[in-house]
């Protein structure tokens, strides 16, 4: 049974339903305007809560005209939520029955229960789930965990990863049920030929139950049942649980679906302390969001689900006014809602704005404006209002999960995931980039770009204006045994906010040696539904192997010979380079990785005044381009161009040194090892 463990000498503030006989769309933006906590939509009526009196002279300040419906909404659910908790007891000594969930839980989950939940998924399963937690405790210093399930957990960093999150607002506990609920649903139905087998052999998991464990908990517990947001009650400031459960402070906190980088600060957020969607000090200022944004930037997480209750939508962006009405990926991502929607019949589905409120900073705009990834909010268990609005009796968890019952008859969440799971591991959503490299070297992918705010004040007394905010991706894989991959990547061309393009973006891929030596350095520009083919980490002075498709092997490395001093000259040297190729284009190019002296042969701490020039040919390519300063990893000298299949064909590599009659010239021996690269973007 769930008790309320209160802090002692701490009054429990009191919270007030009313109704406002008001129920157009321009009434319910305005009143979330200000700022109020809007819980029912009714035909002919809309519900808020009071969470005290600033709350309160808000509404009358308003012009409202409101009725009073539950003076004190303290304990009025307390009698249903005993008898659930009892029958969990009951049902666990197997006393009473199971429910038909994967669980067979009759009870909401206690935070308890939650993390202790997990830690035995990952112990049970060990080959399948692996336990993490999140770069960030919660303002109060709870671990936020979450878990990764696949097939060869541990080694699943490569798979397109779909991302389910729970509990963002606290009082909505069964988003945590229903995230739970689809973690042992997929594992419990891994055998061969399920659905559940495929998706877990295709894709991976990322499951984090509660985003708001301090919220959550206190809500669970009955401190403050009715409580939506974290704990924060100063900007800055790091706040005890006595503070957290003062009366006073009872609707103060941030929103933390109001809090992630993207359009921060714009319509459907407030920076008053008692608003519902208060949007706090600045972007991602709340830990537990900063802790969600640093597990998207490491994770290749392609389509997003974050659970909410009760409105009966499924939303996408764009959520707010500022966005552009017609996104970069449009058609994809409309085309997506409608095939996920059909698990939900009858429920609204589409933007934020077409069909539901406005709101700033969510986490459907951090996915798609930062990743490219495709994020959706379902508004769940609809139908409820008063106390029971935001987590109503049980059964209905079971019936909205399963698409059971009279109320909840085919809307089914577990379809909906299945299905959103099912996106996330479709190529056409999203990038792939294969090929080979030496067997445990590391592949890195990485990206630093900023994103936007909304155009906002941010200094009393001062002009609004937008700023941006920098986000870096960063995401590793190990090569295999067998020196072939396939990453599971998002876009590297991000869309725009301001308009339905993408911009122009690239990654940088960096592989490194086990020791960390980075043996490459290149970049990566990848559209959607775009595969790309590479050969990773062949250096020049050894040859290298390469996928099927293409092969580049290097003759006896070029030597020029004695080196004049004193004497103007130009020297000449060459090697040779066989290509193979079955790619539809090829390209040959040259890099130095040193970044001191780049191009340049060097001996011991002396290197030549001028640059090293190289330039190729071939019989099938012709000449290429003309002699040119071999450049840096990050800006590789192009030397061929195959347009066509090409076997067995013998490239002419030729370098030139100049040394002019003045330059200096040590005693001994220059050289320098050169990284050549033969990729494709047309495999």
């Amino acid at each position: 049974m769930a008790t309320a463990l209160l802090v002692p000498g701490i009054a429990q503030a009191k919270t007030t339903l009313v109704e406002v006989q008001e129920t157009s769309h321009a009434v319910l933006h305005n009143l979330e305007a200000l700022g109020l906590d809007v819980t029912h939509e009714g035909e002919t009526r809309t519900e808020l809560m009071l969470h005290g009196p600033e709350d309160k002279q808000i509404l009358e300040d308003a012009g409202y005209a409101y009725k009073v419906l539950i003076e004190d909404m303290e304990g009025a659910n307390d009698a249903y939520l005993d008898s659930e908790d009892d029958h969990q007891e009951r049902a666990e000594r197997g006393i009473a029955p199971l429910s038909t969930l994967p669980t067979g839980r009759v009870a909401y989950r206690t935070l308890t229960d939650v993390n202790a939940e997990l830690q035995q998924l990952a112990a049970t399963y060990p080959d399948r789930v692996k336990l993490f937690e999140l770069s960030k405790t919660s303002l109060l210093g709870k671990t936020i965990y979450g878990v990764e399930v696949s097939h060869n957990v541990a080694t699943a960093g490569a798979k397109p990863s779909f991302l389910l999150s729970g509990a963002h607002h606290a009082r909505e506990w069964p988003t945590v049920e229903f995230t739970l609920e689809f973690v042992w649903d997929l594992l419990l139905n891994d055998k061969p030929g399920d659905d559940a087998s495929a998706l877990l052999e295709k894709g991976k998991l990322i499951a984090v139950p509660v985003v708001n464990p301090d919220g959550y908990d206190l809500s669970r517990s009955m401190q403050n049942e009715q409580k939506r947001k974290n704990c924060r009650i100063a900007a800055g400031v790091i706040p005890t649980l006595a503070d957290c459960t003062l009366a006073a402070n009872v609707n103060r906190g941030i929103d933390l679906n109001r809090n992630y980088l993207p359009f921060w600060g714009g319509p459907g957020s407030s920076s008053s302390a008692t608003a519902s969607n208060t949007r706090g000090e600045a972007p991602g200022s709340e830990p537990e969001i900063q802790g969600m944004i640093d597990l998207l930037n490491k994770s290749n997480v392609t389509v997003a689900i974050n659970n909410h209750t009760p409105d009966q939508r499924l939303l996408r962006a764009p959520s707010s006014s500022n966005e552009p009405d017609v996104v970069a990926d449009e058609v994809a991502y409309e085309a997506l809602l409608q095939r996920l929607s059909k698990n939900l019949p009858g429920w609204a589905a589409g933007p934020w704005t077409d069909v539901y409120y406005e709101a700033s900073s969510t986490a459907e705009q951090q996915a798609y404006y930062a990743y490219g990834a495709f994020g959706f909010t379902p508004e769940a268990t609809p139908g409820f209002s008063g106390t029971q609005t935001f987590h109503p009796p049980y059964q209905n968890v079971i019936d909205n999960y399963l698409g059971t019952g009279t109320r909840y008859a085919n809307q089914t969440m577990r379809g909906l995931y299945y299905d959103a799971f099912a996106a996330a591991t479709e190529a056409d959503k999203h990038s792939v980039l294969t090929g080979t490299a030496p067997a445990g070297t590391t592949l890195t992918l990485s990206k630093s770009t900023t994103l936007d705010t909304s155009s906002t004040v941010w200094t009393t007394g001062q002009p609004a204006e937008v700023r941006a905010f920098p986000n870096t991706i960063a995401q590793s894989i190990t090569v295999p045994a067998t020196g072939r991959f396939e990453w599971h990547v998002n876009p590297s061309v991000r869309p725009s906010q301001y308009n339905a393009t993408h911009l122009d973006e690239s990654y940088t891929l960096v592989c490194s040696a086990p020791d960390g030596t980075v043996l490459e350095r290149t970049t990566l520009k990848i559209k959607r539904g775009e595969l790309a083919n590479r050969s990773l980490c062949t250096t020049g002075n050894v040859g290298g192997t390469v996928p099927a498709t293409l092969s580049l092997t290097l003759g006896v490395p070029a030597t020029f010979g004695a080196f004049v001093p004193g004497v103007a000259r130009e020297y000449d040297a060459s090697t040779k380079a066989d290509v193979i190729s079955t790619a539809g284009s090829a390209t040959l190019s040259v890099s130095d990785a040193d970044t001191v002296n780049t191009g340049k042969l060097v001996n011991g701490a002396f290197a030549l005044a001028q640059p090293l020039r190289a330039a190729a040919s071939s019989p099938a390519a012709g000449a290429g381009s003309a002699l040119a300063a071999v450049g840096g990893s990050a800006n590789p000298t192009p030397l061929l161009t195959w347009t066509a299949p090409v076997s067995n064909d013998p490239a002419t590599v030729a370098f030139k040194q100049a040394i002019a009659a003045g330059d200096p010239l040590r005693t001994g021996t220059y050289s320098k090892t050169l990284t050549f690269t033969l990729s494709t973007t047309n495999p």
